[in-house]
This record gives structure tokens, sequence and C-alpha cells, in this order.
């Protein structure tokens, strides 16, 4: 029961995302947590305090504004006090060109009695490189700026 609970919070969360509604993250994540995401790129590094998690999120908005999330696999594996849950998704999003298109990757989040307190993000990095050079020859400098990290 308590992974059927957890799998239907994880979909909650992708499709407030899917609505550009980002606010239901943080009320999921604990006290001390750590977002992080592979690369070195305008939505790299690791951040630990929710306002630069919560500038992460706005700021991979204004990249991509119409990003959806399909989510093909979601595996919870854990008991509530050391849950990890893997969710392996596709996106899809139309740039700025015209252009429509998608990247795949995983989530790897884990919790502690129900509250994130890791979330590791892999995706295909090279083609994010490509489309965020897009988004920034289209005039989005979002797409250009440091990682964001603390």
């Amino acid at each position: 029961m308590y992974h059927t609970i957890m799998r239907s919070k994880v979909c909650d969360v992708f499709n407030s995302l899917n609505n550009g509604n980002y606010e239901p993250i943080f009320a999921s994540l604990a006290p001390k947590f750590e977002h992080w995401f592979i690369g070195d790129h305008a939505l790299s590094g690791l951040r630990t305090s929710l306002p630069i998690t919560r500038a992460w999120y706005e700021r991979l908005y204004r990249i991509f504004p119409n990003i959806h999330f399909d989510l093909k696999n979601i595996v919870v594996q854990g008991m509530p006090w050391d849950t990890t849950i893997t969710v392996e998704w596709d996106d899809d999003y139309t740039l700025l060109n015209g252009q429509k298109r998608s990247n795949c990757g995983v989530h790897i989040i884990h919790f502690k009695w129900a509250k994130a307190d890791s979330i590791h993000i892999y995706c295909d990095t090279k083609l994010l490189l490509d489309n965020l050079a897009i988004q920034a020859q289209n005039g989005i400098e979002d797409a250009t700026l440091p990682p964001l990290i603390g």
C-alpha cells in the first residue's frame, strides 16, 4: 500500500509540472535536501536551499515554458524511512525556432518519511546542450547562464 501511495504522490508532482506548477515539489522536500542535475550547463549543479531550488524551476520554465513529461516507468523500493523512487521519463517541448524536441531521462528520488531528501536528474546532456543553444540563439538569456548552485 505504501508503495502505491508514493507512486501516486510522484505522479501527482509530475502532473503539476506538466501544468507549469512546480509548487508541489517544495511541499514534498525534506528540511535538508539536495537537488542535483547532471552536466555543466544552465540547469546543472547542486542545490540545497529552497530559494535556489525555486530559482532553478523558474529558470527551467523560462527556458522550456511548454515542457511536458511522459512517465514511462516508476519503481518504488524500500520502507517509509528509506525509500528510493526511480522515474523514467520522456519529455517534449517546442523550441522558440518552432522545432518540436524531446529528451529522455531518469529522476532518482530518495525519501525519508515521505519527504524527498535527494533528487538526482539524469538526461541526454548532449541533446539538452543543443536545445539550450537554440533557445539562447532565439533570445532566452537564461539558457546561457551559469548553474544555480547553493
